[in-house]
């Protein structure tokens, strides 16, 4: 009786893989050829940007203003979504659709997704991406 359960634990284990990695492949895919976001700007408003990731996969590239901005991956201490709370590198009040980059200085860039699905998604992979420079 117990097989059965345990069976079913590697079996949801290895579906949660092959999503995590169906999920990366497509979020690395749409970031190499870059892709729109709003990046959270003082006091709270939105820009929108340009988003991509280096071809090397080291490096996020912000584009906004006509200003590229880059951001190694090795410098993302974490990803946080939603509010922040509590967190001191969060400089203003953000919202449950956003996700955030606090990189190693304790400075922050933070983006509003169209949806909380997009924005955990967002996140998953970018902690992923982070992750993997790190090791």
């Amino acid at each position: 009786m117990n097989n059965n359960v345990e069976d079913e634990g590697s079996t949801d284990a290895c579906n949660d893989v092959v999503a995590l990695r169906d999920l990366m492949k497509r979020f690395v895919r749409e970031m190499v050829q870059g892709k729109e976001h709003h990046v959270v700007i003082e006091g709270g408003q939105t820009a929108p940007c340009v988003l991509s990731l280096t071809q090397n996969l080291m490096c996020l590239r912000l584009e906004a203003g006509g200003v590229n901005h880059d951001i190694p991956l090795k410098n993302v201490k974490d990803v946080c979504s939603g509010k922040l709370m509590g967190h001191s590198a969060a400089p203003i009040e953000l919202d449950r659709l956003c996700s955030t980059l606090v990189l190693r200085n304790n400075t922050c860039v933070t983006f509003r997704l169209r949806s909380v699905a997009e924005r955990d998604d967002f996140t998953k992979c970018a902690k992923v991406l982070a992750l993997t420079i790190e090791q």
